[in-house]
């Protein structure tokens, strides 16, 4: 599995990407998998690494996000 961060909209995705963006960490937007999603269709972001800093960064600024899912690498 891979590390995610769940959105309710592209939106919020697309702030998110931006935000991790300058801070130099990549990540890669993709439409929620179907078993992460619940209930409705969502966006992600794969964050391979740096994501503890990266949950760290969207909650400081308060861009809200619907989960988080990480494999255990950071």
């Amino acid at each position: 599995m891979e590390n995610i961060i769940t959105f309710a909209s592209m939106t919020n995705a697309m702030k998110a990407r931006e935000l991790l963006r300058g801070h130099k960490i990549p990540t890669r937007l993709i439409r929620t998998p179907a078993h992460l999603r619940k209930g409705s269709c969502g966006y992600s972001l794969v964050v391979p690494n740096r994501f503890t800093r990266a949950v760290e960064l969207l909650q400081m600024k308060g861009i809200p996000y619907k989960g988080i899912f990480a494999d255990g690498a950071d």
